[in-house]
């Protein structure tokens, strides 16, 4: 529905889930880089969706190259194994709107004026809603991602994107579509120390005029409010691998205690577990980064955590490290027990994907839902008639997953 051209035209749930999406849009940073064209495979044959659907994304294998004239099927076995990740709509947010009576007599003219209801009442919710979608985002994508470049003090220079960039090189991520977001404490060294090292210098007067910053290594930088500080859990120090031969998602450690704490996005690097060319296969002479993707407490002496990407020796199928850790090898991990880390975020936009799936308007209700196609937002009036009330709400409904986790770096300072 194209928005009206009548100043006298009157203001309806149409016109605010338009506005309102366009707006979401707009204010977001994170959300409109990352990939959104999931939506499209939850099918388009219903009215709405409801939390706990969910898509199943496959990832192609990283193909192996046989030498010689002589078939192998063990290779191409392994050409033929294809990993899958599970996008599920699991978080609606909303925030309310005063749309009564009075608002919905508004006239085009009066709604779109300077100092009208769009600017002086929709805007605002709508940037609230934007900032808290995208801290829940981010934190998801911040603790997902195991490459990590640590600064150890403030953020001065840019030379941790140099390495942000080698690390995403490394894993064949594409060129286009970078980003790296920063904290505004991060962004005060950089504008301050570094901005000649920004590549176009006809943006330098923006970073002091709008708080945007340049491009760099092939990153786009922005500040960003919303960045997550992720924090360590009680122990760093003493953890071994309990047990040799270890693949997979799943890591058996020991040298813990009753209660020992790891976090969620704690890093930790293992010796003599190095990361594999993905397509040569040949050792990088670099340590494989690895993330603890979820909180996990101990009963004992020993325990499990759950880490990305999965351990994959050489000789398997989408093979990245060089060898299992022996048993008793030392997980080395980044920052001290209980450290709050600041960090940002450099990503290519395929790394993530989230989806906004449309909502249907639920019974008793009236309103509109704007679906375009990569983002859906519903604008729904209610009334309780017991109680002399009536509401507006504006709902989102989302899914967000890490795709290719490895196509992110988290820069962190203070290390």
């Amino acid at each position: 529905m194209a928005l009206p051209t009548s100043n006298n035209t009157l203001i309806t749930h149409d016109i605010i889930a338009k506005d309102a999406a366009v707006m979401f849009l707009e204010e977001s940073t994170f959300v409109k880089s990352i990939n959104r064209d999931r939506e499209q495979e939850f099918g388009k044959d219903r009215g709405g969706y409801t939390a706990g659907e969910s898509v199943r994304i496959k990832i192609p294998p990283t193909p192996v190259v046989t030498d010689g004239d002589v078939w192998s099927p063990t290779d191409a076995a392994k050409n033929a194994v294809e990993e899958t990740i599970l996008l599920k709509v699991d978080t609606p947010k909303h925030v309310g709107l005063k749309f009564g009576s009075v608002e919905q007599a508004l006239k085009f003219g009066q709604y779109n004026a300077k100092g009208g209801y769009k600017e002086r009442i929709l805007k605002p919710a709508v940037k609230a809603l934007v900032s808290v979608v995208e801290a829940d985002m981010l934190q998801r994508a911040i603790t997902l991602t195991n490459n990590f470049v640590a600064n150890t003090g403030p953020l001065t220079t840019l030379s941790p994107y140099d390495y942000a960039r080698a690390a995403l090189q490394r894993n064949l991520c594409p060129d286009d579509n970078r980003k790296a977001l920063i904290t505004s404490n991060m962004n005060v060294g950089l504008v301050s120390a570094s901005r000649q090292l920004f590549n176009s210098q006809k943006d330098l007067s923006k970073q002091y005029t709008e708080g945007w910053i340049g491009r760099y290594a092939g990153f786009d930088f922005h500040e960003h409010q919303s960045l997550y500080r992720s924090t360590n859990g009680t122990q760093v120090a003493g953890v071994t691998v309990s047990g040799a031969s270890q693949t997979g998602g799943t890591l058996a450690i020991g040298g813990v205690t009753n209660g020992t704490i790891f976090k969620a996005g704690m890093i930790f690097t293992l010796t003599g577990v190095n990361m594999l060319h993905p397509l040569t296969k040949q050792d990088t002479g670099v340590q494989m980064q690895f993330v603890v993707l979820a909180d996990a407490t101990m009963g004992g002496t020993t325990g499990a955590l759950s880490i990305y990407p999965k351990i994959t020796p050489q000789g398997q199928a989408n093979a990245n490290v060089t060898a299992s850790p022996a048993s008793g090898t030392g997980l080395t991990f980044v920052g001290a027990a209980n450290q709050t880390i600041e960090q940002g975020l450099a990503y290519q936009g395929d790394a993530y994907a989230a989806a906004f799936v449309p909502q249907k308007l639920l019974a008793g209700c009236v309103g509109s839902t704007f679906d375009a196609g990569t983002f859906a937002i519903r604008c729904m009036t209610f009334g309780d008639g017991v109680n002399n009330f009536e509401g507006t709400r504006l709902d989102v409904l989302y899914g967000f997953t890490g795709v290719r986790n490895n196509w992110g770096v988290r820069t962190g300072v203070g290390l």
